[in-house]
């Protein structure tokens, strides 16, 4: 299992990290889509979800940023890869709508191909198996009115390819 570190990444999205860590792998030289394209994806993921959700709400952005890809073998060694997230606050939801957020959040994403992980009280995770990409809800904790969301690709290499090895000596 590769192992990750996110740079900008608030805690509520960590759990999003740790399930798709197993996602990752070892890097290897196969191509994969670009960072560009994968946030591209994470947004859409967030797009078409947020949609669907009981209104009102309101969605805040968070640090949306990377996390960074590290090798198995030396893990405080970066491999070159990265995910890219895409993390939201949803405000203003009262309490006793919550569960109907969960529940609508859960059949869309079930419908698109995601599988559920991990569902406990406060918090549901999935993955698509087709695209390794991540999904979670939470409830904001201390803030009764307030949920978050994130998205998290799979490891990609920034330009869709692994960078030549630099000569060393």
């Amino acid at each position: 299992m590769t192992r990750l570190r996110g740079t900008g990444i608030l805690r509520f999205i960590a759990p999003v990290l740790a399930l798709l860590a197993t996602a990752c792998g070892p890097p290897d030289a196969k191509p994969t889509m670009t960072r560009d394209q994968a946030k591209q994806r994470t947004e859409s993921y967030f797009t078409d979800t947020f949609a669907i959700l009981p209104q009102p709400v309101n969605a805040v952005a968070e640090r949306d940023g990377d996390a960074t890809c590290f090798k198995d073998d030396a893990p405080s060694e970066k491999d070159g890869r990265v995910m890219a997230m895409t993390s939201r606050y949803l405000r203003g939801i009262p309490a006793d709508h919550h569960a109907a957020t969960f529940d609508a959040f859960r059949e869309h994403l079930v419908q698109a191909g995601f599988n559920v992980t991990t569902s406990g009280p406060g918090s549901i995770f999935l993955e698509n198996p087709k695209d390794g990409f991540g999904a979670s809800i939470q409830d904001g904790g201390d803030w009764a009115t307030t949920l978050t969301i994130g998205f998290g690709s799979p490891c990609v290499w920034p330009n869709g390819t692994k960078p030549p090895l630099r000569p060393t000596g």
